[in-house]
């Protein structure tokens, strides 16, 4: 989990934090994240992630609640499985962003990696918020 406080308003963060795509310029790694569709973002919705030239992991919306909260369920190529849910409040003359994820499923053989996935994760989470929150300030 990671939680940070933007100085910006409620609505714009939402809007950035809903936008998956933006996600990709956030992350630990380098990925990027497409939308199936250019319908505005909805339960539903379904957006397709990964590096170039490799397998791609799928995205769905699973809870939106516009101004407050934003939920996605992927599934990736070797078959984990996580649910991610954002949700956005405000906090003084900013925005408080909390972002919690969890693993839901897992190959019974990859088992082992999930304890390497709860140390790196943290590391991660850490990168992920500090690039957030410096593009949702500029």
């Amino acid at each position: 989990m990671s939680k940070i406080t933007v100085n910006a308003p409620v609505d714009k963060v939402f809007e950035a934090v809903s936008d998956l795509t933006r996600h990709a310029g956030w992350a630990a790694h380098d990925i990027n994240i497409s939308a199936e569709t250019e319908e505005p973002v909805a339960v539903g919705h379904k957006y397709s992630s990964g590096k170039s030239g490799g397998k791609w992991d799928q995205i769905t919306i699973t809870d939106f609640v516009p101004n407050e909260r934003l939920g996605f369920h992927v599934v990736m190529p070797n078959k984990w499985e996580l649910d991610w849910q954002i949700s956005v409040s405000a906090a003084g003359d900013g925005t408080s962003v909390e972002r919690k994820g969890r693993i839901t499923s897992i190959p019974a053989l990859m088992t082992p990696m999930k304890f390497l996935y709860a140390l790196a994760a943290p590391m991660d989470e850490k990168k992920l918020a500090k690039k957030m929150k410096a593009d949702l300030e500029s």
